[in-house]
Order: C-alpha cells, then sequence, then structure tokens
C-alpha cells in the first residue's frame, strides 16, 4: 500500500479572511480583539499549501498561497474569531481540531 497521500508534514494554519497567517489563536485575538466579529480560515496542509513568506519591510509576514497542488490541504473551515452563541463552533475550538487533525495525519504517516 502506498502512503504518500499521508506524507507531511501536516501542519494546522489560521488566518484571516484575507489569508494572513497567525501563529496561534491567543495571537489572533490579541491582535484582532475579544470583540472581533472577523471570519477565519483554518486550514490542514502541507507542502504547495503551506503558507508563503511574504516578507516585508518589518520582517516576515506568512500568507496563505493563491493556489496548490491538489492533495496539500486536507480539511478547510471557516470559523468567527469569537461565536458568543456557541463557542464549540468558533475558531478556537476549530483551530483546536486541525492541530489534532495535523497531528494525527503526522503520526499516521510516520508509522507507515
Amino acid at each position: 500500500m502506498t502512503t504518500e497521500h499521508l506524507t507531511g508534514p501536516w501542519r494546522a494554519i489560521l488566518a484571516d479572511a484575507d489569508g494572513f497567517v497567525y501563529p496561534d489563536f491567543a495571537t489572533a485575538l490579541l491582535e484582532l480583539g475579544a470583540e472581533s466579529e472577523e471570519e477565519m480560515q483554518i486550514r490542514v496542509a502541507r507542502g504547495t499549501a503551506l503558507p508563503n513568506d511574504r516578507g516585508g519591510k518589518t520582517g516576515t509576514l506568512l500568507r496563505l498561497p493563491g493556489s496548490y497542488t491538489v492533495g496539500d490541504q486536507a480539511y478547510e473551515i471557516e470559523a468567527y474569531l469569537v461565536d458568543e452563541d456557541d463557542p464549540s463552533i468558533g475558531a478556537e475550538a476549530r483551530y483546536a481540531q486541525a492541530l489534532a487533525m495535523a497531528d494525527g495525519l503526522n503520526a499516521a504517516a510516520a508509522r507507515s
């Protein structure tokens, strides 16, 4: 059995609607504010679907790629940064799920 579909490393990615990537949920919350109604993108990706370095005057700026190879993204969902009505579907919960999914894919690849 070929395991090419499992190879990674897979990463969970949290980005705003414009594709700018945050290193973690706490940073996104700090920068966007706890009252933010920002819609976030949450992905599990590898290879060509990983964020690109769009370096600028202030340093490294990561942004989601405009296109990627089929198979390099396993999961994508949009969620509000803060969902006061149902936190279980907000960005924090969805990002935690994506982190677990990436860990699982990486573990499966290591076992094969």
